[in-house]
């Protein structure tokens, strides 16, 4: 009886154990994770200052994966952004906050033929930012959206949209990494399409890694908008990394199709940012140029950012941050930043923003 007892055991506790390894080989791993970003922000939008308690991209976001075969997995995030010094979501009058406002997915991952996604997620020209090298500063310092997505031009009213697109019902490709080359491409379908809004939007990149080194091409194209324009883009970058200097370069051509000649507008943009780590202490500096959007708009401009952070662990950062933008006499370039100011009513003011912060990563 005690043998009999005892094969028993030994083959439940075998089954058992089987029954443990084959679920940790299928089980679901969910990551709850996020950021909060805030700073006393002393404004000025050339008019009127401010001093502000300001949120910048604060988010929390659920992600998860479920291996199916050693090369397939399904995949999925939910992220979204808020404000913690007043409740809302992205600082916005009337915005009491949504789900799902920063890239949302659910998704299939391949190590072999790549990845599928669809949601709310960005665009592949919007991702391209030089392996990060090319868009590092934080608070109102980062210039990639203002100058070479166009954001400064399209606050000068002048029938021109920025190109900085988290798109909605978007589905995405992303390739695996071959030769550290990795291809991206997306589809927006005209779901809501009108004779004039909401067409189809398509975008691709391509961009070359090593770890060191990196080159980047991304082309965006959206066949009609408001105002009978239609926004296109080309947009370039490249980074390095060499030891505790980094240095990253974005360039961007931006078109709104417009049908009427009267309407046309184009910009050349183009912005240099250098990164230097000395211990904890990060040093960051950017430049950006946006030029005038047709001959004699007098609409160009430009924008200067300088920051210094210091690290006190690998979450959390202190820093400081400041930030001008010079607008040409017809221009009201203004930052990306919270709290709709200082979004410049004037044009040709030039803002201007000085920023103490702490960022922690969770």
């Amino acid at each position: 009886m005690k043998f009999i007892a005892r094969k028993s055991l030994l083959a439940i506790a075998a089954g058992l154990t089987l029954a443990s390894s084959a679920f940790a080989q299928t089980a679901s791993s969910v990551t709850l994770y996020g950021r909060l970003d805030l700073a006393m922000e002393s404004s000025n939008d050339g008019a009127l200052s401010k001093t502000m308690l300001q949120n910048y991209a604060s988010r929390f976001g659920l992600k998860g994966d479920r291996s199916f075969n050693s090369d397939l997995s399904g995949i999925f995030q939910v992220e979204s952004a808020f404000s913690p010094e007043d409740g809302k979501a992205q600082n916005q009058a009337g915005n009491s906050g949504f789900l799902a406002s920063r890239n949302s997915f659910v998704g299939l991952k391949s190590n072999s033929k790549g990845t599928i996604l669809v949601g709310n997620h960005d665009t592949p020209l919007k991702a391209l930012d030089g392996g990060g090298l090319a868009s590092l500063l934080w608070a109102q310092g980062d210039a990639m959206e203002v100058i070479i997505h166009g954001k400064g031009t399209k606050t000068s009213g002048s029938n021109f949209d920025n190109v900085h697109t988290r798109q909605t019902n978007n589905m995405v490709y992303i390739s695996p990494k071959f030769s550290d080359f990795v291809v991206k491409a997306s589809y927006s379908p005209d779901e809501l399409q009108t004779a004039t809004t909401n067409q189809p939007l398509y975008s691709v990149s391509g961009e070359w890694n090593n770890g060191t080194y990196n080159i980047g091409l991304a082309i965006q194209k959206k066949d009609v908008a408001d105002k009978a324009f239609g926004m296109s883009a080309t947009k370039l970058t490249m980074g390095t990394k060499m030891g505790d200097f980094t240095a990253g370069l974005a360039f961007s051509a931006l078109d709104n199709n417009a049908a009427l000649a009267a309407n046309s507008r184009k910009t050349n943009n183009a912005l240099v940012v250098l990164g230097y780590t000395m211990g904890a202490t990060v040093f960051k500096f950017n430049y950006g140029m946006s030029g005038e959007s047709a001959s004699n708009a007098r609409d160009d401009l430009t924008m200067t950012s300088v920051e210094v952070g210091y690290a006190l662990d690998k979450q959390t950062t202190v820093y400081g941050n400041y930030a001008q933008i010079k607008n040409k006499v017809n221009a009201k370039g203004t930052f990306t930043g919270s709290d709709n100011f200082p979004a410049v009513s004037i044009a040709g003011n030039d803002p201007s923003a000085l920023s103490l912060g702490i960022r922690y990563n969770f």
